[in-house]
């Protein structure tokens, strides 16, 4: 590694940094709007969009792996939907949730366990901010 790609990581680095914190700020932080009085801490949480696309045969004992991995983190899905693919033979489940940044370490540990899971086509998660349950 020469001098020239170690001042473009350090150039970098601190830029991608940047960025996650713009994306993980909660909206309170970027936004002039007072929250309302009786507003839980559960909606100051981030919200988090996790879809499983998987074998139509399997997507039962998926979403059930799914769901006790989230109950075991004391995180319950705001919203949670199944969608045909590929008519019929794949079915993506697809899980609306909230949970604080402490949670965010149990979500990781789902994907990466998912994504080893026989059955599994993809996984994707991803930060959903003022997403709702479709």
């Amino acid at each position: 590694m020469n001098q020239e790609d170690t001042m473009t990581l350090q150039m970098l680095i601190p830029s991608l940094f940047d960025r996650a914190r713009s994306r993980l700020a909660p909206a309170s932080a970027t936004s002039n709007a007072t929250p309302a009085p009786h507003a839980t801490a559960s909606h100051a949480s981030p919200q988090y969009r996790l879809v499983v696309l998987t074998l139509a045969s399997r997507a039962d004992s998926i979403d059930t792996t799914v769901r006790n991995a989230l109950r075991s983190q004391r995180i319950s899905p705001e919203a949670a939907t199944r969608t045909d693919r590929s008519g019929g033979y794949l079915l993506e489940l697809d899980y609306v949730l909230r949970c604080d940044r402490s949670g965010r370490a149990a979500l990781v540990h789902l994907v990466s366990t998912l994504g080893d899971t026989a059955g599994v086509r993809a996984i994707r998660w991803e930060t959903a901010p003022n997403l709702t349950g479709r």
